[in-house]
Parts: C-alpha cells; sequence; structure tokens
C-alpha cells in the first residue's frame, strides 16, 4: 500500500512530530511504501490567492472556485499543489498529525485543505460523498492536545475534542474519503520539570505503545459513520427516517 502522512506541527522535535515518525516507521517496517510531508518545513503557504495562479482565467475579479477548476484544466496549478494532490491521489492511506489548536486543527492544514482539494480536480457536481473521487481511500487524524482526556469529553470544560474536529472530518468524507475514528492523546505538555515531567514522560511512552499496537490491528480501526446520499431527499434534506449520526447533521422540528 501507498501511505501519505501530512504533519502540521512547527516544531521538528516535539512529541507530535517524533510520532509522526513512529507512524512512518511502522507503515515502512511492513514493506509499504510512505511519504511524508512536513508543511512547515516545506513552508507552505496557506493562503489561497491569486498570486498563486500564472494563467488566470479572469484578470478582473478572483473566484477561488473558477480559477482552481480553470488552472487544474489547463494544467498550470503551482508545482507544489500537483505534487501533493499526486500524493494524495496515490495514496491508499493518508494519516494527518496534528495538535488541537484553539478548538480545530492548525491554521496550516485548513489551508493546506483549501489548495489542495482543487475544484474540478478533487471534487465536483457528482464526485462528491461516497462518490467522491477519493473514495476508497482511508484517512486518520491523529492530533495531540495539552488538556486531560477526562476534560475533553462531552460534559468535560474543554468540550468534546472529537466533535470539535468534525467538521474536518466531514471535509475529507466529502471527497471521498473512508475516515477512521479519530486517535486522541491527552495531555500533551511542555513546561514541566523533575518529577512531574517524568510522569509525562511515561504516560506518553504508554500512550505510544498503545497507538503502535493499535497500527498493527489496521483492518480493525472502526470508521466514522456519515449519513449517505439516498439519506437526503433531491433538495438535500435529511429524510424523517434516515438515521443521525451528528448534531452537525440532525432532524429538525419545523412546526
Amino acid at each position: 500500500m501507498n501511505v501519505l502522512i501530512i504533519l502540521a506541527h512547527p516544531e521538528r522535535r516535539s512529541f507530535n512530530a517524533k510520532l509522526a515518525e513512529t507512524t512512518q516507521q511502522i507503515w515502512a517496517e511492513k514493506g509499504h511504501d510512505v511519504n511524508l510531508i512536513d508543511l512547515y518545513h516545506e513552508d507552505f503557504d496557506p493562503r489561497e490567492a491569486s498570486w498563486h495562479y500564472n494563467q488566470r482565467q479572469n484578470t478582473d475579479r478572483f473566484d477561488v472556485m473558477q480559477e482552481q477548476r480553470h488552472s487544474w484544466d489547463v494544467k498550470s496549478l503551482p508545482e507544489e499543489i500537483n505534487r501533493h494532490i499526486g500524493l494524495l491521489l496515490n495514496a491508499d492511506i493518508v494519516v494527518f498529525h496534528f495538535p488541537f489548536w484553539w478548538c480545530g486543527v492548525p491554521a496550516i492544514l485548513k489551508g493546506w485543505m483549501d489548495r489542495v482539494f482543487v475544484y474540478g480536480g478533487l471534487y465536483r457536481s457528482g464526485k462528491r460523498y461516497e462518490n467522491g473521487i477519493l473514495q476508497g481511500k482511508n484517512a486518520l487524524l491523529v492530533s495531540t492536545g495539552a488538556a486531560s482526556a477526562r476534560l475533553c469529553l462531552p460534559d468535560g470544560r474543554e468540550g468534546d475534542t472529537r466533535l470539535m474536529l468534525w467538521p474536518f472530518m466531514y471535509s475529507l468524507h466529502y471527497v471521498g474519503f473512508n475516515v477512521l475514528e479519530p486517535y486522541l492523546i491527552h495531555g500533551v505538555r511542555g513546561g514541566l520539570a523533575g518529577k512531574e515531567a517524568d510522569v509525562l514522560k511515561n504516560d506518553l511512552e504508554e500512550k505510544v505503545k498503545n497507538y503502535i499496537v493499535k497500527l498493527g490491528k489496521w483492518n480493525e480501526w472502526p470508521l466514522v459513520p456519515f449519513n449517505r446520499n439516498s439519506d437526503f431527499t433531491n433538495e438535500g434534506i435529511l429524510k424523517p427516517d434516515a438515521p443521525v449520526y451528528s448534531p452537525f447533521i440532525r432532524h429538525v422540528d419545523l412546526k
């Protein structure tokens, strides 16, 4: 299989980055082809803007979707975007490594999606959701956060981390990915010393071991459920008898 790792952490010696290296090593040892994109190391520009396009369809007004589709059609996308799209199309598995910042993914990762999920190339009418261009590929989010696991449950002060990641997971589903349940590592904190630092070190070592074990049972990893196209009316409204998997898409009583 072909495995692609997307790393979105500014410190290459961080626990997050080391965990990405662990993912790379595990898949390589299994004999798979592995590529890693380090967004910060590549100095990836997360801003989608007109200056990235040298063959504009309309130079008077920058319409993101139209310029993306035009550049895809005439094969004039920026070189780094072409390279990243090529790696995505070739991958069977994509693993995203990132810290959980301000209730979501880092800006550089959101910007990566804005620029790389090119309209016309990675999605278009009729090629979305379970019919998406990236259908059959698996995506896994591996995220680290400072708060404890207990505080990140639905009744915790930090809020439900998994629910906050749902918009990013839904975007992956939108372009066709099978999205696996995210692997969240809590309590990753810096600035500790002495006994506290030792306790944290031991705790993180155990969590890495658990992560390695779980990767070894990849075929058993649960999927995040999403509604299918058949769950919606022709107008895109959830049918009354359709299942509900998230409070983001749910039944509404308009009476």
